[in-house]
């Protein structure tokens, strides 16, 4: 059997609704040469016989059913199954446009590229399910970038943390043996890092957007309350400082700037995460008076120019820690959990 051009890996977890129009927009596609694996993580809707209705459909689908372990381990058994050249990651709530597959495979090829990263249609749905408003994002980068990439535009790279605005070469997946960690939250991030750790040589960027991606899930897991991030909260910003000494670059500027700049991502994420929870306000507080001592999260917060945050939101909370109102961060925080 030829190999697919693209794998298309696709975790699905009680997501009935959505299939349809997640299958469709994949027959749609105008390149012919990809496979499309369904993990069905023990779903327990109409999902696994929607995935097997569209494979007896089309041999390009491909059926993976296994009991409910989690979206890592779903990704993984993909992973594991994958035979095309380049890998796509896709979730069932989202999907892509028509020409994805062959425009990014035909710049791939072009340009023999390790990753191909693309813009994105950011969609926001009301409580009804009616698209009310998309925006349009994109890399930081456009064009091909060749030798060091990710090193050299460390800055703009280290925190593009979604996998799915990514096309990754499946060899370069394979050489390191990258796998999805088994967290339940910010398991992208830590698969991209890992992959940005191996420095791939080719880099191409692309401003088309080509994915739509179903923004500000209510339910999502990024809005939920995560206890385990009270101890563990500095997990993805800490794998990006461990890159940054990996390839000897501790001393750049630039490389320090950007790693303190994920540690503040991090501890805004953890405040949000505090602040959505069971615990009082003064409870809140003590989390983020203790957090904010560790030695890597004082620097971050002091080397951190509030500029470099887009969100007016987390532009006040940084300045607010910068001179220490902790209280004021808690009580900005725990209005709607900003």
């Amino acid at each position: 059997m030829k190999t697919p051009g693209i794998s298309f890996v696709i975790p699905v977890y009680n997501m009935e609704r959505y299939l349809p129009r997640v299958i469709q927009c994949l027959k749609a596609q105008t390149m012919p040469g990809f496979e499309a694996i369904f993990v069905n993580d023990g779903s327990r809707d109409n999902s696994l016989a929607i995935c097997k209705s569209a494979a007896s459909e089309d041999p390009r689908f491909r059926i993976i059913d296994q009991p409910n372990k989690g979206v890592a381990k779903a990704r993984n058994a993909a992973l594991d199954a994958a035979r095309g050249e380049y890998v796509c990651f896709l979730d069932p709530d989202d999907w892509v446009e028509p020409d994805m597959a062959q425009v990014l495979y035909e710049a791939a090829k072009k340009e023999n590229a390790d990753i191909v990263m693309f813009g994105i249609y950011n969609d926001y749905y009301d409580k009804n399910g009616n698209c009310v408003k998309t925006l349009i994002d994109g890399p930081a980068l456009c064009g091909v970038y060749r030798g060091k990439p990710f090193q050299e535009h460390f800055d703009v790279l280290a925190s593009y943390y979604l996998v799915a605005t990514k096309m990754l070469r499946r060899a370069c997946i394979e050489a390191a043996h990258l796998r999805f960690p088994e967290r339940t939250l910010g398991e992208d991030g830590l698969f991209y890092v890992a992959f940005m750790r191996q420095n791939p040589s080719c880099l191409v960027a692309i401003q088309k957007p080509l994915y739509h991606y179903t923004f500000a899930r209510s339910a999502s897991l990024s809005n939920s309350w995560h206890p385990e991030r009270l101890q563990d909260n500095f997990y993805l910003s800490d794998a990006v400082w461990s890159v940054v000494e990996d390839w000897g670059l501790q001393d750049s500027e630039m490389h320090r700037k950007k790693a303190c700049y994920c540690t503040v991502r991090d501890l805004q994420l953890g405040i949000k995460n505090v602040c959505s929870g069971p615990l009082s306000a003064k409870e809140r507080t003590a989390w983020l008076q203790k957090t904010v001592k560790l030695p890597r999260v004082e620097n971050a917060i002091k080397n951190t120019a509030v500029k470099s945050f887009h969100s007016r939101n987390d532009r006040i909370k940084l300045l607010l820690l910068k001179i220490h109102q902790y209280r004021a961060v808690i009580w900005l925080s725990s209005q709607r959990h900003r």
